[in-house]
């Protein structure tokens, strides 16, 4: 790319495009669209209005909202009026925002709704410095603010960005063309599994470096639809809504996350970025309506599975394929795949799965049925990607080969180290901890443990925090046993545990979805969902379906015992990270007296 900032990429890539449509989004049920010339124009109205407050190149504006088209287009004008964005999660407790915004000295906060002010105490001192709080959607009165705080609504913003204009006119096009790729570009706070988040400082060039790298590995362009849902506030969904712009996709705001499936029938995207957890419950949706189907209907699928399998068998091994099998799967396509893949709108060619591990079962499933999966790694810390597999050369259970102009090496205690020009510029007002992840030759100290192949494909292992050590002395990745587990339909999360002990134990929660389906066919009555942890035969159901995966495993990573919580770990209840990676910390300290239970078995 030869554009100097991400600002003059925004203006450069509003003008080629015009009338084009870049956002969709839905008010009140109806969808609506946003054409490239007036997304610019709400972006400069937005970012005149910050100068008119008085916000300078460099200054913080966060923003704390659910996904939504006013998000895009505030973050812009931060990027084009040179300020830093600090992007919050809706789901942050009010320390975790008081924090973040005391920490970053965000000056200007954008909310969606007034409901996200009220848990905070504006009697701290270390909320001096935010002076003006913007309501994307009114003006509604505050109450218990200091006397120099002013609330303005986004309207009203903008309208004093008109004002300013007319007294300072250029002044947007100047200020967005005078940026420069070493300027910084925004603060994001780490989702933090254990500790207190830190705030990863990058700059335009590491994103624009990602973004032209990200387009030489992934094939995509100006007529792909894409559908957002990836939290805005978390680096992955952060680059997606940057490649928007970058590559002229048209974007479809998910009205929520529950929504999603409704979204994507409605949007019908051609590619999707997503989490794991995203992949798996339309694997277990699939299954479960298979399941549910005739007889006759589901003989029909396990033969679809089996020649899909088949076929990608030959596919990985690179053989030719038989006659007979061509057609029996363009039998299969039409009769099962087809159908399946038009709940995703039926145009989507390719799909990426970032911030988690997924199950390679899971991913050759949806490859299967003509849903290419491409798995890719990265950390905040490296503006999101260093790895992603590739259409033309992916290997499942991978991560791929590392992206244009990223280095990987694995250090002797197996870490993952990466350098590159997109390696973070520092942790904001962190020296310390950026010399404890950054070397002085530029290495980035991941905290994964892996391991590269003769291919040059990187395969993520575990978390080095993670790492179990048993009594025994054996290390043990848990993530990878996880997986495992949760290949079971019946098994929705799964923490393995085992620091210290002879042998491995879990902690399991159930997809209640499928356990009242099974509950239903088997005449077994549950009045509430915590029927399920003490009824005696799902604890079998569930002891077996470990001892299938035990089979898979080495002796040393079989888990011995179990046990089922009462309710699947959740974001609110602070046992998820928004990016929903378990805070083992907290479900270790929570569920205490389970672990209790199953180390005093002899």
């Amino acid at each position: 790319m030869t554009y100097r900032s991400l600002a003059e990429m925004f203006l450069s890539q509003a003008k080629r495009y015009g009338s084009r449509t870049l956002y969709r989004f839905a008010v009140e049920g109806r969808w609506e669209e946003l054409s490239w010339q007036k997304s610019l124009a709400r972006v400069r109205e937005i970012a005149l209005g910050l100068l008119a407050l008085g916000v300078r190149r460099g200054d913080r504006v966060a923003i704390a909202a659910a996904n939504r088209v006013e998000w895009s287009l505030i973050d812009w004008a931060d990027i084009c009026a040179g300020a830093l964005t600090v992007p919050l999660y809706p789901s942050s407790t009010a320390s975790q925002v008081a924090y973040i915004l005391a920490h970053s000295g965000a000056t200007v906060l954008c909310v969606d709704s007034p409901e996200r002010l009220k848990k905070l105490d504006w009697s701290q001192p270390s909320l001096d410095a935010v002076r003006t709080i913007v309501l994307i959607d009114s003006a509604a009165p505050l109450v218990g603010l200091p006397a120099g705080i002013s609330v303005i609504s986004l309207n009203e913003l903008q309208r004093m960005g008109r004002e300013y204009d007319r007294e300072h006119n250029g002044i947007f096009e100047q200020t967005a063309r005078s940026l420069r790729p070493e300027d910084d570009l925004t603060i994001i706070y780490t989702s933090g599994t254990t500790g207190e988040s830190k705030g990863v400082l990058t700059t335009h060039g590491h994103y624009l470096f990602m973004l032209q790298s990200v387009e030489a590995a992934i094939p995509c362009g100006a007529g792909d639809v894409v559908l957002q849902f990836l939290p805005l506030a978390h680096s992955f969904g952060r680059l997606e809504h940057f490649l928007v712009v970058a590559e002229g996709f048209t974007c479809c705001f998910a009205r929520s996350l529950e929504t999603v499936a409704r979204d994507l029938l409605a949007v019908r995207p051609t590619l999707l970025f997503s989490v794991p957890r995203v992949y798996e419950n339309a694997y277990r949706r699939i299954l479960l309506r298979a399941e549910a189907a005739s007889a006759p209907l589901r003989a029909l699928f396990r033969w679809a599975q089996f020649v899909a399998a088949r076929r990608l068998g030959r596919l990985d091994r690179k053989e030719p394929l038989p006659l007979t099998l061509r057609v029996a799967y363009r039998v299969a396509e039409r009769l099962v795949f087809g159908r399946i893949r038009r709940a995703f709108g039926g145009r989507l060619r390719l799909a990426i799965s970032g911030g988690a591990a997924l199950s390679p079962e899971i991913a050759g499933f949806f490859h299967g049925l003509g849903i290419l999966v491409l798995e890719g790694y990265g950390l905040t810390e490296c503006a999101t990607v260093s790895h992603v597999n590739r259409v033309e050369r992916h290997k499942r259970g991978t991560v791929g080969p590392p992206l244009p102009g990223v280095e990987c090496r694995i250090a002797q205690d197996g870490e993952v180290l990466l350098r590159g020009p997109n390696v973070l510029k520092e942790y904001y007002r962190d020296p310390a901890a950026t010399r404890e992840i950054l070397s002085a030759e530029g290495w980035l100290h991941t905290g994964d443990i892996g391991e590269i192949d003769d291919d040059g494909f990187l395969r993520i292992t575990d978390r080095k925090k993670d790492i179990i050590v048993t009594s025994g002395g054996k290390n043990v990745p848990p993530q990878a046993i996880e997986s495992v587990l949760k290949a079971d339909p019946l098994i929705l999360q799964a923490m393995v545990i085992g620091d210290g002990q002879r042998h491995l134990m879990a902690l399991v929660t159930l997809n209640q979805e499928r356990v009242a389906e099974w509950a239903a066919r088997e005449g077994i009555e549950l009045v509430a969902a915590t029927d399920a942890v003490s009824h005696p035969r799902i604890n079998a159901l569930i002891q077996e379906s470990i001892r299938r995966a035990n089979r898979e495993l080495a002796a040393f990573e079989a888990v011995r015992r179990f046990r089922i919580v009462p309710r699947e770990f959740t974001v609110e209840k602070g046992e998820l990270t928004p990016t929903l990676k378990l805070r083992r910390h907290v479900i270790r300290e929570r569920y205490r007296h389970l672990i209790e239970e199953m180390s005093r078995r002899p």
